[in-house]
């Protein structure tokens, strides 16, 4: 078996790294005359700024990059705009910042996502380095940067971080010509949930009944899996001066999961569901001579969050970790011992590393949870198992 599934995963590691899978979309890309051309676009939900973007139009299939289109939409949610900035690249870590107020800038064109169109029009970007960057412009005025900068300082006590929030001053000189903001001050924070309200109401001042929203809030979405598992575990009980264990048993899995992920511009966090039903070889021993009940099952529920610490977006390769939480449910009892027939449900956590190629999820989980005996004060035990799980989405939610 262990054979079979180190085959299974070299050959879905070698399929997805020679295919990437492509999801079109409804969008349409404007080009440099200022046609709008309709058609598919390959969505790659670009953590990034993307320098070119696959297009298909019946059945033919381009690759426009930043030369090639001013702008384009994807399914009407998503806009991005290509503009001339002037880009901050001024290091913001703590291991590399400079200690002087200086800027670093370098003149670039770049796809920004617009997420507020109007007379005040606000963008978005994030760079390698995982720098946000915010754009502002109003009217026909030249497009600038919001400045979010940071910097060491050193003194004689230690070294301290200082955070100069220069673009609130910056979005106060563009907005002091609307009441609803003259008499504030700016303390903003640096962050599209802050500075998309800001404009928009400001946008709103001035009668603006164009969709100033452009690229929608990203949603809670969620895709569902079928899994299944194989795997080894052990059992300790300690019953008084008795200690009995044994190990090497085998347990197997199969059911449904979903994650679910959280609105976030770094597409990492999610929170992932797990029901399963659960099968182990025999159960726990509570006696040296007593013949433990086989082929015992479990519903099993599990829930935590999943972080992603690698992902290649358009290979749709993912390395994560996930911590969570169980519960099993005994589904049968084979045996009338009064140990047995009052074992609760048996608690603990999970906790995994797994990677996703394309729709298919490799994962290698540790769990570890008691042996359902709580009742029993002068009784102890713990169950632990090591199982490698296969998955398959089924789709997500949009």
């Amino acid at each position: 078996m262990k054979k079979f599934l180190l085959a299974l995963f070299l050959i879905v590691l070698s399929h997805h790294s020679i295919k990437a899978q492509k999801e079109f979309m409804a969008g349409y890309v404007v080009n440099n005359t200022g046609d709008t051309i309709r058609g598919e676009i390959d969505n790659q939900k670009w953590v990034y700024s993307p320098l070119e973007i696959v297009f298909r139009n019946q059945n033919i299939i381009n690759k426009y990059g930043l030369s090639d289109i001013q702008s384009f939409v994807i399914n009407n949610e998503v806009t991005y705009v290509r503009k001339k900035i002037s880009l901050d690249i001024t290091p913001h870590k703590f291991d590399n910042l400079l200690e002087s107020y200086n800027r670093v800038l370098v003149d670039t064109t770049l796809f920004l996502k617009q997420l507020v169109k109007g007379r005040l029009s606000l963008y978005y970007l994030q760079d390698k380095n995982g720098k946000d960057h915010f754009f502002i412009e109003k009217l026909r005025d030249t497009i600038q940067e919001l400045f979010d900068q940071r910097l060491l300082r050193m003194t004689e006590s230690g070294t301290y971080i200082v955070h100069l929030d220069l673009y609130n001053e910056q979005l106060h000189d563009l907005c002091e010509d609307c009441s609803n903001y003259s008499h504030l001050i700016f303390k903003y924070q640096y962050r599209e949930a802050d500075l998309t309200p800001l404009v928009i109401k400001y946008n709103a001042f001035f009668g603006d009944d164009k969709p100033v929203e452009v690229s929608k809030k990203e949603k809670f979405k969620s895709t569902f899996f079928v899994r299944a598992a194989l795997g080894s575990y052990s059992y300790n009980v300690d019953r008084a001066l008795d200690i009995n264990n044994k190990s090497g048993l085998k347990s197997a899995s199969l059911g449904v999961g979903a994650l679910v992920d959280l609105p976030s511009k770094r597409r990492k966090l999610g929170i992932k569901m797990d029901l399963l039903y659960n099968y182990y070889q025999e159960d726990v021993t509570l006696y040296t001579n007593y013949v433990a009940p086989t082929n015992t099952s479990y519903l099993g529920l599990y829930i935590g969050p999943q972080y992603s610490i690698y992902k290649n977006v358009p290979k749709k390769v993912d390395v994560y970790i996930n911590a969570v939480l169980s519960l099993e449910k005994r589904l049968v009892e084979k045996n009338s011992d009064s140990f047995y027939k009052n074992l609760n449900n048996a608690i603990g956590y999970q906790v995994g590393v797994g990677t996703k190629l394309g729709k298919i999820n490799m994962e290698l989980t540790y769990s570890r949870t008691d042996a359902g005996i709580r009742n029993y004060y002068f009784i102890s035990g713990n169950i632990q198992k090591i199982s490698l799980m296969l998955s398959y989405a089924l789709g997500k939610n949009k």
